[in-house]
């Protein structure tokens, strides 16, 4: 993320000091105004074709070179290496700068939008991979066919969109329920390691926290239980319901006690421990 803001604002920066350099050196720099389109555009089709592969973006970059050489031909009614031959070198850096800290730009958001992908795709294997970054191996195996003289089938199966348009909706929704239920969980988890000691001990089961708290006793993990979920309703705005389950009082082993804490807390209405008086600020737990 820390690159993705350093490209982003280096690009930003050189925008700008591409389209003020006629005024900041004082007209001793006359850039045509077909170079600030050209810049534009450079910066806007690196920027809208993320997956596009070193190899092609050089041809779209030697594509806009010869194209914009051929304008200044045309407009100017002189060969490249004419008298303006430094000033033709120097538009010519403006645009490939721009395009190569857009492309730096374009590969920190490919990173986000890979992580999100990975995050919210991984049970359903990751994304399909593009036809352009495939296309290589294909073409090798079309090749490796015909020196072989071996057969080799090109299957296309179309999607029908319509399809798509059926199972996308309930697909959006558990999509946005599930990262919202990871974002809800990471809340809470911050609230609970916020009002706990280093070592106490958080952990999520299912849908459930459970926190192991060394030297709280029968007696206080009431009032404890009711300040956490009192903090959590303020600052996630999520109700939770409490069981309790104190060693060796209650359970001897881990597996009992966590059971048991479950337990009661599947079974406890929200409003239980709303009355339990609630301890000094200070004394969440103690050695």
């Amino acid at each position: 993320m820390s690159k993705l803001r350093f490209w982003a604002a280096a690009l930003i920066v050189w925008l700008v000091f591409v389209y003020n350099i006629e005024r900041m050196s004082q007209s001793l720099v006359t850039m045509h105004a077909y170079t600030y389109i050209f810049v534009l555009v450079v910066a806007a089709f690196t920027l809208l074709l993320p997956k596009l592969s070193n190899f092609f973006l050089s041809i779209l970059f030697i594509i806009f070179i010869i194209l914009f050489l051929i304008l200044k031909i045309y407009w100017q009614h002189e060969g490249i290496f004419g008298s303006e031959f430094p000033l033709t070198v120097t538009q010519l850096s403006a645009i490939i700068l721009t395009g190569l800290l857009a492309r730096q730009v374009n590969h920190g958001l490919l990173e986000i939008e890979n992580i999100i992908a990975s995050i919210t795709f991984s049970h359903v294997g990751g994304l399909a991979k593009s036809f352009l970054a495939e296309q290589g191996k294909m073409y090798s195996e079309v090749k490796r066919a015909r020196r072989y003289q071996r057969p080799l089938s090109v299957i296309a199966l179309q999607i029908d969109e319509r399809s798509i348009e059926v199972v996308l909706p309930q697909m959006v929704i558990e999509a946005q329920q599930m990262m919202m239920r990871e974002y809800v969980f990471a809340n809470i988890a911050r609230t609970l390691d916020d009002n706990t000691y280093d070592f106490d001990t958080i952990a999520l089961y299912d849908n459930c926290f459970i926190l192991v708290l060394p030297e709280v006793t029968k007696d206080r993990a009431p009032a404890i239980a009711q300040r956490l979920k009192k903090m959590v309703r303020e600052k996630v705005k999520i109700e939770m319901q409490a069981g309790l389950a104190v060693y060796p009082d209650e359970a001897m082993t881990f597996e009992s006690l966590v059971e048991l804490a479950k337990q009661q807390a599947s079974q406890q209405p929200l409003s239980d421990l709303n009355e339990v008086e609630e301890e000094p600020q200070t004394a969440i737990s103690e050695v």
